[in-house]
């Protein structure tokens, strides 16, 4: 399953190679067991309706997953690719209809406790780790995607549908199509105490300081300062939190 960077989704091997390559990246492993197992508990569990399920679910996929602490709530439907690989604290929400992808040479997905993580948000990474801190909220159908490390620090606020991508295509050469270039990693931070508005893009490389606020539609394409307030496309300072003087 080469997604975009390759010759399609869908290998051009056999029935058997694909089914393994198939386990290897849905489940972690080629492991028939793992796949029938946690694919039944999966079968069984992931639709159950109610707050019961959702508090069952905070039990049951202790099982799968690589750690799930104490009294977290998991909503249904939601999908875990490589799931031995995310780690979350205690007293997390899960919202309805999440994905949580640890894919390629990703080295793993951490959520830290009392945290909230609302209904439709993806989280992948392909190379690195997203690293959440803990009493982060992050807002419904948000969109993170890890080419590089993402760390996130405490006490952050991310609003509804809001970006963070980590990497860039190369496109240097143009006798050949970008999505057989190649990629180029980068990192992304996001200090403690930041808040970041509804439909903000954040892109690689960035650091954004502690305590700073985004507005919301901001394209954030280079360092914002602690306690600054950045906002527009680019994204620019306008004012300091710790001054009344607008820039």
């Amino acid at each position: 399953m080469t997604g975009y960077d390759g010759e399609g989704t869908i290998p051009p091997g056999g029935l058997v190679d694909s089914f393994r390559d198939y386990r290897k990246r849905v489940y972690g492993s080629a492991s028939l067991g793992r796949f029938f197992g946690q694919g039944l508990l999966l079968t069984l569990f992931s639709c159950l309706p109610t707050i019961a399920g959702t508090v069952l679910r905070g039990y049951l996929y202790r099982m799968i997953l690589g750690g799930l602490g104490r009294k977290c709530l998991v909503e249904k439907n939601i999908r875990f690719f490589n799931s031995a690989r995310l780690l979350i604290g205690d007293r997390v929400f899960l919202g309805e209809s999440g994905l949580f992808d640890v894919g390629g040479s990703a080295d793993k997905i951490t959520i830290g406790s009392d945290s909230h993580i609302a209904r439709s948000v993806t989280i992948r990474t392909q190379l690195g780790e997203v690293a959440i801190g803990e009493k982060v909220n992050i807002g419904a159908n948000s969109f993170i995607y890890g080419y590089g490390d993402i760390e996130i620090g405490d006490n952050t606020l991310i609003a509804n549908q809001v970006e963070i991508i980590g990497g860039d295509h190369t496109f240097d050469d143009v006798t050949r199509p970008m999505r057989f270039q190649g990629r180029s990693s980068s990192r992304i931070v996001i200090g403690e105490d930041v808040w970041i508005g509804t439909q903000a893009i954040i892109v690689g490389g960035v650091t954004i300081g502690k305590g700073a606020v985004i507005g919301a539609g901001a394209v954030v394409n280079r360092d914002i300062e602690e306690y600054a307030v950045a906002v527009g496309v680019p994204a620019r300072v306008v004012r300091s939190r710790k001054s009344s003087e607008y820039q």
